[in-house]
């Protein structure tokens, strides 16, 4: 996948965790007892992380050149 699908995908998944939250906090759920939030948390911090090893391995390329 390209950088700049996975920043697509990052904002819209960070959307979705922003209603999800809004959602809890709304119903006075807890965060962290709240599962949907968890998993989307963890999408978000998935995505996040390939974004970062994919800058590391262009810097790494350019480094090379």
């Amino acid at each position: 996948m390209k950088p700049e699908n996975y920043y697509k995908r990052l904002e819209e998944e960070k959307e979705k965790l922003g209603r999800l939250v809004k959602d809890a906090i709304k119903n006075g759920v807890p965060l962290a007892q709240d599962e949907a939030v968890i998993a989307q948390n963890s999408k978000v911090d998935e995505l996040v992380l390939k974004i970062q090893r994919e800058n590391e391995r262009q810097r790494k390329n350019r480094h090379e050149r």
